[in-house]
């Protein structure tokens, strides 16, 4: 009974470490652990070109295929938050000219119901990066706040 627990034991890890050989010398599996590495560090367009060459290599290489997708989410969350710096950027410039003629203020409007709807539209999933959508949130409130205080009738 003990020996054959032993047995057992050893047939687990010699089959762990074969798929651990297996992933460590397989081209595709060593471009989807750098990719995936890349994601982690925050450098998402060197982590999609990393996923999408390993995907290449072997589509039932799911790592890659979710190292790629979960990419594309931060890619999109990327996007949000720098669009909405750029604007909040041209609103203040805006608010800082005096008198706002019709027209900014119907820009402004534009802008802020462009990125409130742009966040409804943001799926975060679990593998998303808490800070990016944390980021992505604040410059929701801000446009939101903004668009609620100047167009909202009260």
């Amino acid at each position: 009974m003990q020996s054959s627990r032993i047995v057992y034991a050893l047939l687990a890890l010699l089959l762990l470490a074969s798929m651990a050989v297996f992933a460590w010398i397989n081209p595709s599996y060593q471009k989807a652990f750098e990719a995936k590495w890349y994601y982690f560090m925050g450098d998402y367009d060197e982590a999609y070109a990393l996923a999408k060459e390993a995907y290449a290599l072997d589509p039932y290489n799911r790592m890659a295929l979710t190292v790629m997708t979960q990419t594309e989410v931060a890619e999109r969350y990327l996007g949000y938050i720098r669009e909405g710096a750029a604007f909040l950027r041209q609103i203040e410039e805006i608010a800082n000219r005096q008198p706002i003629s019709n027209a900014d203020r119907i820009r402004v409007k534009m802008m802020c119901e462009v990125m409130i709807e742009r966040y409804e539209k943001l799926i975060a999933t679990p593998l998303t990066d808490e800070e990016l959508i944390e980021r992505a949130r604040n410059i929701y409130e801000k446009f939101k706040n903004l668009y609620t205080s100047l167009f909202k009738q009260k």
